[in-house]
C-alpha cells in the first residue's frame, strides 16, 4: 500500500511527510478535496479500498463556504418587449380576418371593430389599413365636456385605470381632442331589429338554385362548395366557419325537418335543421332562405345562400352540429 502511495500522482501532489498510510484516510481525501477544487474538478473523487476492502467513493464538495463552485444554469432570458402603449396600425392582407388580427396583437376582437368603426356585419379586405390600440378596451378622442369619471360610466370602466394607463395626473389632465385608451372599456352593440314579415319576405326566394351531388355516405354532406374553414371549432366557438361569397349555397348536411328560419342574435339569417335521434345542424349569416319553418327537405337540397348577417367579418357560413343539445365538432360528423 505505501509502495503504490509513492508512485501515483496523487503523491507527489501533497506533502511529502504525509503518512502514506493514510490514504484512505480523512485527511488525506481532505487534501486531494481541497487540490480537486484549486484545479477546477467539480466530479466525484475516486473509489478508494477501505480497510474492511469495501470500495467507498470519495466525494468532492461543490460549494465551499456556502457559495457554489460552478456557475449556476439559468433559464434564457430572451426579452419579450415591453407592453405596447402606443397605437399601431396593420395592413390587412390575403386570409386574415379581424379575430386572428385581434390574436396576433394580443387584443380583443371588439377592440378592432371599435378603434375602426366596424359593425358586426363589415367585413375587411386585402389592403385595408387598421387602426390597432395598445391593449383591449376604447380608443377614444376627447370631446367637449368629457371628464374622466363620465367616460368610466359611459364604457363600464374603471376610473383609476384609466388614470394610471394614461398616465394623468388627475381627473382634470384630460382636454378636447386628446386620443386616450380606456383599458376594459365596453361598448354596447346596437340590439338587432325584430324580425318581421317583410323581412323574412325580403331574403325568402322560392327558386332554389339546384342541390348539391350527394355521394354514397352515412356522414353529413358538407353545407357548401368551398372548403376553406376560416375558423375552427374550439372553446368560445363550438362551430366552424366556412369562407365564400354571396354566390355560394348553403346545402342540407342530412334529410330532416326545418325547425327554426329567421333571425338570431349573433347568428344573423339562421336555418335549423333537426335529423333525428337528436341530432340538429345550424347554418348561419345566410343573406337568403329558400326554405319554411316545418318544411321537410332532404339531404343536399339548398336551403340558403351565404352571407354576411348578424356578428360577422367576412362572407361566410358559421356551420353547427348538436347532439342532444350539445354542441359538438362538426368535423366529426362530416
Amino acid at each position: 500500500m505505501q509502495e503504490f502511495g509513492e508512485k501515483t500522482l496523487f503523491s507527489k501532489l501533497v506533502s511529502p511527510d504525509i503518512n502514506r498510510d493514510t490514504v484512505e484516510g480523512v485527511e488525506t481525501i481532505s487534501r486531494y478535496k481541497e487540490y480537486r477544487q484549486e484545479i477546477g474538478v467539480l466530479k466525484a473523487g475516486p473509489i478508494f479500498a477501505d480497510k474492511d476492502n469495501v470500495e467507498t467513493e470519495a466525494k468532492i464538495s461543490t460549494a465551499e463556504g456556502g457559495t457554489a463552485l460552478v456557475k449556476s444554469t439559468l433559464p434564457d432570458t430572451t426579452a419579450t418587449g415591453t407592453p405596447r402603449k402606443k397605437v399601431d396600425h396593420y395592413q390587412v392582407k390575403g386570409g386574415d380576418t379581424v379575430s386572428t388580427i385581434a390574436a396576433k396583437f394580443g387584443i380583443s376582437t371588439n377592440t378592432i371593430l371599435w378603434a375602426n368603426d366596424l359593425s358586426s356585419s363589415d367585413y375587411i379586405k386585402p389592403g385595408q389599413t387598421l387602426t390597432i390600440p395598445p391593449t383591449s378596451g376604447v380608443l377614444y378622442k376627447v370631446k367637449s365636456g368629457d371628464t374622466v369619471a363620465s367616460l368610466a360610466k359611459k364604457y363600464e370602466a374603471n376610473e383609476s385605470k384609466i388614470l394610471e394607463y394614461n398616465q394623468l395626473a388627475d381627473a382634470s389632465a384630460i382636454e378636447e381632442g386628446q386620443q386616450i385608451m380606456i383599458p376594459g372599456g365596453y361598448i354596447e352593440p346596437p340590439k338587432p331589429k325584430p324580425t318581421t314579415t317583410s323581412t323574412f319576405a325580403s331574403v325568402f326566394s322560392s327558386s332554389a338554385p339546384p342541390s348539391a351531388r350527394v355521394p354514397a355516405t352515412s356522414r353529413l354532406l358538407w353545407p357548401t362548395t368551398g372548403r376553406k374553414i376560416s375558423q375552427y371549432y374550439k372553446w368560445g366557438h363550438r362551430a366552424i366557419d366556412i369562407t365564400g361569397n354571396y354566390s355560394s349555397p348553403i346545402y342540407a348536411s342530412e334529410a330532416g325537418t326545418i325547425t327554426r328560419v329567421g333571425w338570431g342574435r349573433g347568428y344573423g339569417n339562421v336555418v335549423t335543421i333537426s335529423h333525428g335521434g337528436g341530432k340538429q345542424t345550424l347554418y348561419a349569416h345566410l343573406s337568403k332562405f329558400y326554405v319554411r319553418n316545418g318544411q321537410q327537405v332532404s339531404k343536399g337540397q339548398t336551403i340558403g345562400m351565404m352571407g354576411c348577417t348578424g356578428w360577422c367579418t367576412g362572407t361566410h357560413v358559421h356551420f353547427e352540429v348538436l347532439v342532444n343539445g350539445s354542441k359538438v365538432n362538426p368535423l366529426s360528423y362530416l
